[in-house]
C-alpha cells in the first residue's frame, strides 16, 4: 500500500489561527468575570496560569488563537502581557457570567490555516482520527503502564498516569477503525512522527458507523469489538481483560462519531478556511485534504 510522508507544517504562529466558538451566557449578577483571550505562541496552561483563568478548551502553541476565558477577580476591561518578542496574549473583557468555564464547554473551532504551495483536494468528509499531538511518544509508554496495571492493579494514578493511558486507548480506537475502514475501502497510508494513518480514497459516510466507541467497561462495543480484539491480540491482550482493568480504575468509555463532515469550507488566497467540532483535529482534515 503507498505511503505518503505529511509535509504540512507551520513556520510561524500565523500559519495557523483558531477561533473557538461557543456559547457562554452572560448575567450582570454572575460570580465570574468572561475574558476573550487571544494568545500568540504561547499554550492555554502557560497564558491562563498567572491568572488562573478557567478555559473550555486547549489551543495549540505555534499558532494565533482566539478563545473564552473565565476569572474569579476582575482583571480589568483590557490587559496586554508580552512574555518576549514572539509571544504574548491579550485578555478583553466581555461581562460577568454566573459559572466558570469548564473543559468541553464549546461547539468547535473556526481555523484558518496557511496552505501555501499545496494543492487542496475537494473533501466532504474525513476519518476522525486521533493525530500525533495525542498520540505520538507516548501511546507506547501507555502500553508499558497497562502491561505493569495488569500485573499489579492500583486505583489511584496520577496526571500523567492517566494521560499515557488515554493515549495508549486513543492509539487502540485508530487502530481498531483503520481495520474497519481497509475492510471496506481502498487507500493509502500517510506518515508523520512515525505515526500512520490509512486514509481511504474517497470517505463515504454512508457506509460508516456514525460514532466508534473508546474502550471502557460502561459502553457498548457495537461494530467495534471483533476489530478490538483483533488489534488488541497484536498487542498482546485480550479484550477481556482489558475491560476488566478499565472497570477497576472506573473509566467508563465513550462514543466517538467515526468520521466529521466538513462545514463552511473554502479557500481564500493562501488560506483555507473551515470549521471543525470539538474533539477533532484539524491537521487530520490536512491530512485527507492535501496528500
Amino acid at each position: 500500500m503507498k505511503e505518503f510522508e505529511f509535509k504540512w507544517e507551520r513556520e510561524k504562529p500565523e500559519d495557523f489561527i483558531v477561533k473557538e466558538v461557543s456559547e457562554i451566557p452572560l448575567d450582570p449578577s454572575g460570580g465570574h468575570y468572561l475574558y476573550l483571550l487571544a494568545k500568540r505562541n504561547l499554550t492555554t496552561k502557560e497564558s491562563c496560569k498567572k491568572y488562573n483563568l478557567s478555559y473550555a478548551g486547549m489551543k495549540d502553541k505555534l499558532a494565533l488563537t482566539f478563545q473564552k476565558v473565565s476569572s474569579e477577580t476582575f482583571l480589568g476591561e483590557f490587559l496586554r502581557e508580552k512574555v518576549d518578542g514572539e509571544s504574548w496574549f491579550i485578555l478583553k473583557f466581555l461581562g460577568k457570567t454566573k459559572r466558570k468555564l469548564k473543559i468541553g464547554q464549546l461547539k468547535g473551532n473556526r481555523f484558518a490555516v496557511n496552505v501555501s504551495g499545496f494543492e487542496v483536494k475537494e473533501v466532504t468528509a474525513f476519518v476522525n482520527y486521533y493525530d500525533v499531538q495525542r498520540i505520538a511518544g507516548n501511546w507506547y509508554r501507555g502500553r508499558e503502564l497497562l502491561l505493569k496495571l495488569l500485573e499489579k492493579p492500583k486505583k489511584r494514578l496520577s496526571w500523567t498516569q492517566n494521560f499515557l493511558l488515554d493515549s495508549y486507548l486513543s492509539y487502540l480506537w485508530n487502530r481498531s477503525l483503520e481495520l474497519y475502514l481497509k475492510e471496506k475501502f481502498t487507500g493509502y497510508y500517510v506518515v508523520e512522527r512515525e505515526e500512520r494513518f490509512f486514509i481511504p480514497e474517497k470517505v463515504n459516510v454512508g457506509e460508516l458507523p456514525k460514532f466508534w466507541t473508546i474502550l471502557g467497561y460502561k459502553k457498548k462495543l457495537l461494530d467495534s469489538e471483533e476489530f478490538y480484539r483483533e488489534v488488541l491480540k497484536e498487542e498482546g491482550f485480550t479484550l477481556e481483560e482489558v475491560l476488566e482493568l478499565l472497570r477497576f480504575l472506573r473509566i467508563k468509555g465513550d462514543y466517538r462519531m467515526a468520521y466529521v463532515v466538513l462545514r463552511e469550507v473554502k479557500r481564500t488566497g493562501n488560506y483555507l478556511f473551515f470549521f471543525l467540532p470539538k474533539g477533532s483535529f484539524a491537521t487530520m482534515f490536512l491530512k485527507h485534504a492535501l496528500t
